[in-house]
């Protein structure tokens, strides 16, 4: 079953977050009221992962919620948890994370169209580049064909180059991270994201939407007229 509400491009200057734990109406009425109008959250990459994550208390979006920050006049897309620093990418491993993604995603009722982020950093130092090119291509060849558009957000450890991650990567949607990020040749990124009290139990992720050089714009769900291009 899928939401209700309309696949919208993102207008610029939108202010919304990312989260890792559960928004409830409350949460979600009082971020609104704070001014934010989006949020992204978060699917496992496995349900190995999707178990610990529970358990954690950082499930993942479940159709309830995402009813739930519509219902509160946010939009919404979802992001894919990445593995511990240190981790090393393959092509298969990409095949099989873009199918969870895609999987996890339709699941908590997100329609076709919407943006499922690739999270991409803490590669292990060494990795060969084409590793994690390859890896990144097989992931958004499988969300693509569960029907969503796949970006990646780029993040510490990355390693590929400005270059790399323009011409190299089957993708059009780039979200930036804090810090040292390589730029995005030619077209940049729609998506920028700001840590507030980072390493505190306060830690919050703030993101604001951009279009890039080329007039490229992220792509969420939103019930909220105002939040469409």
């Amino acid at each position: 079953m899928s939401l209700p509400g309309t696949v919208a491009r993102a207008p610029q200057g939108i202010i919304g977050f990312d989260s890792d734990t559960k928004i409830n109406s409350a949460q979600a009425k009082q971020y609104f009221a704070k001014g934010f109008r989006f949020c992204v959250r978060y699917v496992s990459r496995d349900d190995a992962s999707r178990k610990s994550n529970e358990k954690k208390g950082t499930p993942d979006l479940s159709i309830d919620e995402a009813r739930t920050i519509l219902d509160s006049g946010m939009a919404l897309m979802a992001v894919q948890h990445v593995a511990n620093p240190g981790w090393r990418p393959t092509s298969q491993l990409g095949r099989t994370y873009g199918e969870n993604a895609g999987s996890y995603a339709a699941e908590a009722g997100l329609p076709s169209g919407v943006n499922v982020w690739l999270d991409l950093e803490g590669i292990a130092q060494g990795t060969p580049h084409q590793d994690i090119i390859d890896y990144c291509n097989e992931w958004f060849d499988a969300v693509t064909t569960s029907g969503f558009v796949p970006g990646v957000y780029v993040g510490f450890d990355a390693l590929l180059s400005s270059d790399e991650l323009y011409f190299d990567l089957k993708t059009q949607h780039y979200w930036r991270a804090p810090g040292n990020i390589p730029d995005i040749a030619h077209r940049g990124y729609q998506l920028f994201q700001h840590i507030q009290n980072p390493n505190t139990p306060q830690e919050f992720d703030r993101d604001v939407t951009r279009n890039d050089a080329f007039g490229g714009s992220v792509i969420w769900l939103v019930e909220n007229s105002a939040l469409m291009a």
